[in-house]
């Protein structure tokens, strides 16, 4: 059974090991060291920490039973012409190898669009990398591009430097 739990202070370590992990699983194709630059730079574990402790950022994480087996990163940001009060930004969603198109992407999405709900923010926005799977995960869940733009990290591959922006408003 897949539940989703807020991911508490004290879970730090947990977060940290699955957000490494699932990034490993999921992006290692895009880089010529494997991700490991990247890593270095955006997955410090102070930045998790920090950001554990903002009143604009929410960290959860997904359960089969009692196996953590993913996690995602909300925020309440801005997006074009609509207030941050407005939108939430899904700036993480991984999970671990093997838990993939089993439907529970799907339970992910039906969470944070009835936490949107809940909270009146009627804008669902992320950004997914051009070449991603997932961009064909977010076409079905109703997501429409908005916006394309490259990234100039040392070490990705050019071939996939296309990032783009995603949003989807939600009618309650």
């Amino acid at each position: 059974m897949i539940t989703i739990k807020k991911c508490q202070k004290d879970q730090l370590d947990l977060l940290f090991e699955t957000a490494v992990q699932s990034y490993n699983d999921t992006y290692p194709y895009l880089w010529l060291d494997k991700g490991a630059w990247y890593l270095d730079v955006f997955y410090k574990k102070e930045n998790f920490k920090k950001e554990l402790s903002q009143s604009n950022t929410f960290y959860f994480l997904v359960y089969d039973t009692l196996k953590i087996i993913g996690y995602f990163k909300l925020n309440t940001s801005d997006l074009a012409s609509y207030p941050a009060s407005h939108c939430t930004e899904i700036d993480k969603l991984y999970l671990l190898k093997g838990y993939a198109g089993k439907g529970i992407g799907n339970t992910i999405m039906e969470f944070i669009i009835s936490l949107s709900e809940k909270q009146q923010c009627p804008v669902l926005w992320l950004k997914v990398m051009e070449s991603s799977p997932a961009k064909y995960f977010y076409e079905k869940q109703g997501f429409l591009q908005t916006d394309k733009s490259y990234l100039d990290y040392p070490g990705m591959k050019e071939e996939y430097r296309s990032i783009i922006t995603m949003m989807k408003e939600i009618k309650y």
